[in-house]
């Protein structure tokens, strides 16, 4: 691939979106930029996409490049490479099960099927409630809650915090909570795999020690706040006169600022920090606009994982109502919104702005899905893709193109 002049995009910021295992899609488009001679000086990420940043931080280049991807490879191939059931969940199904009656128990006062059967009668209701009368609360439940995230992404605030408290998400839970005491659990799946594989391959102290300016976006729970983390944070700098111990406890405190990043609540568990818990910013802010045009920079990548035909910028609120199991039909408007203001931005203060996406999303790859085979689709699709994207890149700018309608 024939190299680009990096000088004519001054200072370059990559910024990585979320998207969970989709995310390997723009680790490839982000390391052909790379091996093109477009080396960001500043990223910023969120979500999945701070997995992809820790690889181009910690070795700027090409080096970095293939080593995000050789992670992807060799590492993060199946979801049970990213997440092993929360602890607390585990325990909830053992109990669960344990209320069928084994056929070698015996009946009366010391036996344990009466004992069974007393137990299976508490879920008696419940299964009454899943079976007649949930499915009919659970419509209402969805419509309402339907127009209720069609109002948040429109408002100009907007949190995780404000969604989970909707009216229709806290019945839900109360009712649940009856049998499965679901307040008391802190998240569905527990990361583990996947950090502990990233504690390995990640060198922290060059993270730190980077040239690459890293901005880390989180939420914080209580109030909604968009709370921005760096490597470059007052609190992790280094003299070079701190011991093995100082050093170590900057890293872990760093690893934990990534991790509260990556944590996609319920699925994950909030990260604690200081006396807040803190979470996954995707779904309150999915394109983090101001931070991206606060850094100053003269070029900006955004790179999406959603392909661009299937963004509906018009609300059909029947059709998002039956599309759910397409999850973020709501998130795509908003970002294609987002995209609006990014290019309003680009034009005003004069920066260069390009939006990576793919053209499709291959079978076998989702927001924790993903397999081998759908890897090597997406680098082939990617590198072909990025291939053509780069031969006419200045065609992309946006800065220059008409207005997005």
């Amino acid at each position: 691939m024939s190299g680009h002049d990096s000088n004519k995009y001054g200072n370059i910021l990559f910024v990585f979106c979320g998207g969970g295992c989709k995310a390997v899609i723009q680790a490839v488009a982000a390391a052909e930029l790379v091996n093109a001679g477009l080396c960001p000086t500043h990223i910023v990420s969120s979500s999945a996409g701070s997995c992809n940043a820790l690889g181009f931080v910690e070795n700027p280049g090409v080096v970095g490049a293939a080593k995000t991807i050789r992670i992807w490879e060799d590492y993060i191939t199946s979801p049970e490479a990213i997440y092993e059931v929360h602890p607390f969940l585990r325990e909830k199904l053992a109990r669960l099960l344990g209320i069928a009656p084994h056929v070698n128990q015996n009946w009366g006062p010391s036996g344990s099927v009466l004992y069974d059967l007393r137990r299976a009668m508490r879920f008696f209701p419940l299964v009454l409630s899943l079976g007649v009368r949930m499915p009919l609360r659970a419509a209402g439940r969805a419509v309402s809650f339907v127009f209720r995230l069609m109002d948040a992404f429109a408002a100009q605030h907007k949190s995780f915090r404000r969604l989970v408290q909707a009216p229709e998400v806290q019945d839900t839970f109360d009712e649940m909570d009856k049998y499965f005491t679901f307040k008391r659990m802190k998240a569905f799946l527990d990361p583990f795999p996947l950090l502990a594989r990233l504690g390995e391959e990640i060198d922290l102290q060059k993270v730190l020690a980077s040239p690459i300016v890293w901005h880390i976006i989180t939420e914080r729970y209580e109030d909604g706040a968009t709370v921005v983390f760096s490597n470059k944070d007052p609190d992790l700098a280094m003299d070079g006169s701190e011991d093995t111990r100082n050093q170590k406890a900057k890293q872990d405190l760093l690893f934990t600022r990534i991790r509260a990043s990556m944590a996609l609540y319920p699925l994950f568990e909030m990260v604690e920090m200081d006396g807040y818990r803190y979470l996954d910013a995707d779904l309150a802010n999915p394109l983090p606009v101001e931070q991206a045009f606060s850094l100053g920079c003269d070029t900006i990548f955004i790179f999406l994982n959603i392909p661009k035909q299937r963004v509906r910028v018009e609300p059909y609120p029947l059709r998002d109502l039956l599309e759910l199991n397409d999850l973020l039909r709501l998130t795509e408007r908003y970002i294609q919104q987002r995209i609006k203001e990014a290019q309003v931005q680009a034009k005003v203060r004069g920066v260069n702005l390009f939006v990576i996406r793919p053209d499709d999303i291959p079978p076998g790859l989702g927001l924790l899905e993903i397999d081998r085979k759908a890897i090597e689709i997406v680098k082939h699709q990617e590198r072909k893709h990025m291939k053509d994207y780069l031969a006419h890149l200045d065609t992309h700018n946006l800065r220059f193109a008409p207005p997005i309608r």
